[in-house]
């Protein structure tokens, strides 16, 4: 983490390991409640705040990427990171009547802002990486195959979604950048969809819950720290 650290600005540093500790929290907060918690039920409503909560770590890590050196992929980091939080605040109201497909839309949005960011930094054509490209276009193409005969009304969001997904992940695989982190994070992102898709359209139960969040703390926080670190001003 130290090495990680100094390759980051300082002022991006403290709000990006203040974005990480408030993931960190929230997780923690979801593990104590499922410790309490037969199993299988749900961990919504039982935290004090919830959403608020839930949307800090997004919230923070936009804070810090305020002061990434790059000051056109600025906008669009920070774009990610807000409509992820509105994402999180959608998803922790789940009483909503449209908690899941605003949700969905907001964090759509999210993949667009992070693929707006990405696409100009495309150059890295390693054969790995252009094997991890095509795996992850089967793997989403397999599960948007898998989740279509349950999709009913949402056949059309779903499948846009899934096909913005993948493209961010590709984007970020072949992203020319210092590190691996945006790929990693990008991959992290994509876990954590299918996950919620698998939940959502396949197995209605509850036991992904916890490898939701922590897939997808992950993610924003390894993106945000591939695309600041070991960046100079243009």
């Amino acid at each position: 983490m130290s090495w990680l650290s100094a390759m980051m600005p300082a002022r991006v540093r403290e709000w990006w390991l203040a974005g990480a500790m408030a993931g960190l929290i929230y997780g923690a907060l979801l593990v104590q409640v499922a410790l309490d918690l037969p199993d299988g039920a749900p961990l919504t409503g039982h935290i004090a705040m919830q959403p608020a909560w839930k949307t800090a770590m997004a919230l923070l890590l936009a804070r810090a990427a305020w002061f990434h050196r790059v000051p056109g992929e600025r906008r669009w980091l920070v774009t990610a990171l807000l409509c992820s939080a509105l994402g999180d605040f959608l998803l922790a109201l789940p009483a909503l009547s449209f908690s899941f497909v605003g949700g969905l839309g907001a964090f759509l949005l999210a993949h667009l802002a992070y693929l707006r960011l990405l696409v100009p930094l495309a150059g890295d054509t390693r054969p790995h990486r252009l094997i991890a490209c095509g795996a992850m276009l089967g793997v989403a193409g397999t599960m948007l195959g898998r989740f279509w005969p349950n999709l009913g009304t949402l056949m059309v969001p779903v499948t846009l979604y899934v096909g913005v997904l993948a493209a961010m992940v590709c984007s970020a695989l072949v992203a020319r950048l210092p590190t691996p982190l945006a790929a990693l994070g990008a991959l992290c992102f994509a876990a954590s969809d299918m996950m919620i898709g698998i939940a959502r359209f396949l197995v209605p139960f509850e036991s992904f819950q916890l490898g939701i969040w922590w897939t997808y703390a992950a993610a924003q926080v390894l993106l945000v720290a591939g695309l600041v670190s070991g960046r100079a001003r243009p």
